[in-house]
């Protein structure tokens, strides 16, 4: 018995230490990335920045940034937005995004023209899917015990059903938000065309009529996925056949 509690603590310090050394390591990748960047050696500092895993928000912006400084725009614009999918309301990260989707000249193509939607969209991305979850839980367990108080503190039952009905509210629509933006994430995944420009097709075959032209830069939805080619749908609803290549999924796979 005392044998296997010894072993078993050596193997949690064994794993906190080998943890300890893997954050060590990436910080110092990250800081050697970032020295390449501030002495203008852009193409090395983005290629160490790839490197790095895993990719947090700071990695996805600092590689944003280097991949704008070459030129690769469209790139750069993938990775400010896997930056803002784990930071939505970091201010830094939504400033270069919107400069960098203003030098492309796609920021009012990316953007759904009905008010309503551009609201619902604005929305849904102000939070993470794991803030939205948590937001699900939080609003369920302080319905339960505003209800159990309300039960057994009759003198403070109007105040308690207040707290239950807005708990209701943040339960409901935390856990829509959720379901809307897993559902949607897998079945309609996010892109953004990092070619200089895509043709939309009516079919996909390479002789199909263009039915639209696509900049660098543009974000879309992937509707269908046929290999060589996707159904791409743009903020305005407009869909067309594009080539596989000439796009990068915002959610990495995992």
């Amino acid at each position: 018995m005392n044998l296997s509690k010894s072993i078993g603590k050596l193997a949690l310090i064994a794993g906190l230490f080998f943890a300890s050394a893997g954050l060590a390591s990436t910080a110092e990748d990250f800081k050697a990335a970032n020295q390449l960047y501030d002495t203008g050696k852009f193409a090395d500092a983005a290629a160490a920045y790839e490197k790095i895993e895993p990719k947090t928000a700071h990695v996805y912006f600092n590689l944003g940034n280097a991949l704008f400084r070459e030129g690769k725009l469209g790139l750069a614009v993938l990775n400010y937005s896997r930056a803002n999918r784990l930071a939505p309301r970091d201010p830094d990260i939504l400033a270069n995004l919107k400069f960098a989707q203003q030098r492309l000249g796609v920021d009012d193509v990316n953007t759904p023209p009905n008010a309503s939607r551009r609201f619902f969209a604005s929305l849904l991305a102000s939070r993470t899917l794991d803030e939205w979850s948590a937001g699900e839980l939080t609003g369920l367990w302080v319905l339960i015990l505003a209800i159990a108080a309300a039960i057994f503190l009759p003198k403070l039952r109007t105040g308690f059903m207040v707290v239950s009905a807005i708990a209701l509210a943040v339960f409901g629509f935390s856990a829509f938000a959720l379901g809307y933006e897993t559902i949607n994430e897998r079945s309609a995944p996010a892109a953004i065309v990092v070619t200089a420009e895509t043709e939309a097709r009516f079919a996909p075959v390479a002789d199909s009529t263009v039915h639209f032209r696509l900049r660098e830069g543009t974000r879309v939805k992937i509707d269908e996925d046929r290999g060589e080619w996707v159904l791409a749908e743009r903020a305005d609803g407009q869909q067309g056949w594009i080539r596989t290549d000439s796009i990068q999924k915002i959610a990495r796979a995992s």
